[in-house]
Formats: structure tokens, C-alpha cells, sequence
């Protein structure tokens, strides 16, 4: 799908989806994806699902419901020109596999909320993230996933802001 550039998803039925790993990966031409209507509620695997989507500027996923997803491996990796994403109401309760999940996303500015001590695998969670100027990715956590997050911070690369945000 490299070459693509738009794509109308309204129609899509996904309350069945269990899977949407790498459904997007590798779309580099895409800017903009519309997934409002996506129903999110029964997926596990969210793993490179906008993998290298370096053209995408913005993204709606606000609605997505995250309650039951476990692997969010590389979800964002190399959006290289996504500046902004909202993704507070995500549910991070159950993911234990955050691996390289902003990775090379050098624009963006966003919060990510740390739900759970759960979170086994996250190396290069923030490497060569939030590297461009005015660009930052905060990282709020609840009590017990205080020095998890300090350790996920740790990934980062020394030119990447990312910041310890405020408990929940």
C-alpha cells in the first residue's frame, strides 16, 4: 500500500476484530486516516498497525477502544511527520508489550497514560522520539508504575523530550 494516498474506512464493520497488526504498515503515502467508526473493542493486537506511515499528518483514533489490547509492539514506529495524536483515553491496563511504540516519531506531541504495572517489554519504547523542535511526548502512570516509567523513559534517545508527566 505504499502508494496510496487516501482510503475511506466508514463503512468497515471491525466488532469482530481480533487482530489489526501491521493493517496499515508500510502505507508511506497515506496523510490522513479517518478511523472514527472503527469498533476496537474486541482487538488484543495492535502491534506496527501504522508502521512506517511516515506521510501521515494526522490520525484519528480517538475513539478506539484499547481495554483489551496486550501488544501495542511498534503500534506508531517511523510516523515520522504525525505531529500530534490524541490518544488519552486510550487503556493501557492490559498491554504488556510497548516495544518501540514511538520510535522514529521525531514531530510528535502527545500523552500517553501509563495504566498498569503489566508492562513487561519496552525497549526503544521512545527511541528518536519527540526529537524536533516544540515536539514532546509526556508519559503519565498511576502510583505503582512510577519507576516503570522511569524506566521507559530511559529508552529514549538523548535528543528526544519525553517526560515524566503526574500521576493519575
Amino acid at each position: 500500500c505504499s502508494s496510496l494516498t487516501s482510503l475511506d474506512l466508514s463503512s468497515f464493520n471491525t466488532s469482530n476484530v481480533t487482530g489489526m497488526g501491521f493493517m496499515f504498515s508500510g502505507c508511506s503515502s497515506l496523510t490522513s486516516l479517518d478511523l472514527s467508526s472503527f469498533n476496537t473493542s474486541n482487538v488484543t493486537n495492535m502491534s506496527f498497525m501504522f508502521w512506517k506511515c511516515s506521510s501521515l499528518t494526522s490520525l484519528d483514533i480517538s475513539s478506539f477502544n484499547t481495554s483489551n489490547v496486550t501488544d501495542m509492539r511498534a503500534m506508531f514506529s517511523s510516523c515520522s511527520s504525525l505531529t500530534s495524536l490524541d490518544i488519552s483515553s486510550f487503556n493501557t491496563s492490559n498491554v504488556t508489550n510497548m516495544i518501540e511504540m514511538f520510535e522514529n516519531c521525531a514531530s510528535l506531541t502527545t500523552t500517553i497514560n501509563i495504566m498498569s504495572t503489566g508492562v513487561t517489554s519496552y525497549s526503544y519504547m521512545f527511541n528518536y522520539a519527540a526529537t524536533k523542535s516544540g515536539a514532546q511526548i509526556t508519559v503519565n502512570y498511576i502510583a505503582d508504575a512510577s519507576s516503570l516509567v522511569d524506566n521507559m523513559i530511559a529508552t529514549k534517545s538523548v535528543s528526544s523530550n519525553v517526560v515524566k508527566g503526574v500521576e493519575l
